[in-house]
C-alpha cells in the first residue's frame, strides 16, 4: 500500500515538473504574445516559412512551432525570439530557404504586356497597374517577397539588393571614460543626467527614457567634462539609431496593414460572389417571371 501511494506521489510530481518546465519552454499562446512575436518578424509577408503571412506564424510560433523558419529575418530575428521566449537559438532551417541581404522588385516595363498576375501575387499592395496597362512596383512598399516573379508569363520581373537603412555612425569607443563627477548635469539647461545618457548610449530605450530628445546640443556638458568626452557627438549617434528603429518599426507596420486590408478585400469579395444557378434554378425563376402556374 506504501510502496503504490510512494509511486503516484513521484508519478505526480513528474507530471508537475514535466508541465511546469513545458510552461516555461512555451508560453500560452496569449494575444500579447503573439503581437510581440509578430512585432519580431520582418513583415515581408513572403510565406517561406510554410504560413501565409507574419501574423499567421507569430500565432504558430506562440503554441510552440520552430523559430527558425523565417530567412528574411535570419539570425537577428532567431535570436530575438529565442530571447523572448527562453528557447534555444537554433539555426536557420536551410529548408525554408537561406537569409538574404534585402530586395526589392523591378519590372522591366517595356517587356510587361498588363496581364495583373503579379498584382494580384503581391501580399502587400506594391504594384500599380491595370489589365493590358504598365505596371510599376512602388520600391518604398516592396518588401521582396519574390512571390510576382513566379506567375509573370513574360518573366519581366527581376529582384535587386534593396536599399538599406541609412547607418548612423559609430560610437567614438576611445573617449576618456566617465568618472561620474555630476559636473555635465549641473550645467545643462534641460535638467537632463549627460552621464546617465552617456553610459546608455547604446541603448537607446532607456536613453529615450533619460529624455535624450530634449536635448538641445548647446555642448555645455562637453564644456565643462574634466574627461573631454563628446557627449553631444554621442547624443546625436543615439539620436540616429532611434530614427533608424523607428522608421524601420514604422515601415513593418505600414507592410503588416497594407497585408492585412488586402486579405480582408480579398475576403470581401470572395463573399459577393454569387453562386451561378443550375439549369433548374433557372427554368424556375423564368417561369416565375412569366407568372407560369
Amino acid at each position: 500500500m506504501l510502496a503504490d501511494v510512494a509511486l503516484l506521489t513521484c508519478l505526480g510530481l513528474l507530471c508537475a515538473w514535466m508541465l511546469t518546465a513545458s510552461g516555461r519552454r512555451f508560453a500560452p499562446a496569449t494575444d500579447e504574445l503573439v503581437s510581440r512575436i509578430n512585432h519580431l518578424l520582418p513583415q515581408t509577408q513572403c510565406a517561406q516559412c510554410g504560413y501565409p503571412g507574419c501574423r499567421p506564424y507569430a500565432e504558430a510560433i506562440a503554441t510552440g512551432d520552430a523559430i527558425n523558419k523565417c530567412p528574411p529575418g535570419g539570425e537577428a530575428t532567431i535570436l530575438a525570439l529565442a530571447e523572448l521566449l527562453g528557447r534555444d537559438a537554433l539555426p536557420l532551417d536551410p529548408t525554408f530557404g537561406v537569409e538574404t541581404p534585402p530586395a526589392v522588385a523591378i519590372i522591366r516595363e517595356d517587356e510587361c504586356i498588363g496581364c495583373t498576375l503579379c498584382i494580384n501575387a503581391c501580399p502587400v499592395d506594391a504594384i500599380v497597374g491595370a489589365q493590358q496597362q504598365m505596371h510599376t512596383v512602388i520600391a518604398s512598399a516592396c518588401t521582396g517577397c519574390d512571390l510576382c516573379r513566379e506567375p509573370c508569363p513574360v518573366d519581366c520581373i527581376d529582384l535587386v539588393a534593396g536599399q538599406a537603412p541609412a547607418s548612423p555612425g559609430f560610437f567614438h569607443h576611445g573617449a576618456a571614460p566617465c568618472i561620474n563627477c555630476g559636473d555635465c548635469a549641473t550645467v545643462c539647461p534641460k535638467d537632463l543626467q549627460p552621464q546617465l545618457l552617456f553610459l546608455y548610449r547604446e541603448d537607446v530605450e532607456r536613453a529615450q527614457n533619460l529624455r535624450l530628445d530634449d536635448c538641445i546640443e548647446c555642448r555645455r556638458c562637453d564644456q565643462v567634462c574634466p574627461s573631454e568626452i563628446p557627449l553631444t557627438e554621442s547624443f546625436r549617434t543615439t539620436r540616429s539609431i532611434a530614427r533608424v528603429i523607428a522608421q524601420t518599426r514604422q515601415s513593418a507596420r505600414d507592410t503588416e496593414e497594407r497585408y492585412i486590408a488586402r486579405e480582408s478585400r480579398q475576403s470581401e469579395q470572395q463573399t459577393r460572389v454569387v453562386k451561378r444557378p443550375t439549369g433548374q434554378e433557372r427554368e424556375a425563376l423564368l417561369a416565375s417571371l412569366r407568372g407560369d402556374a
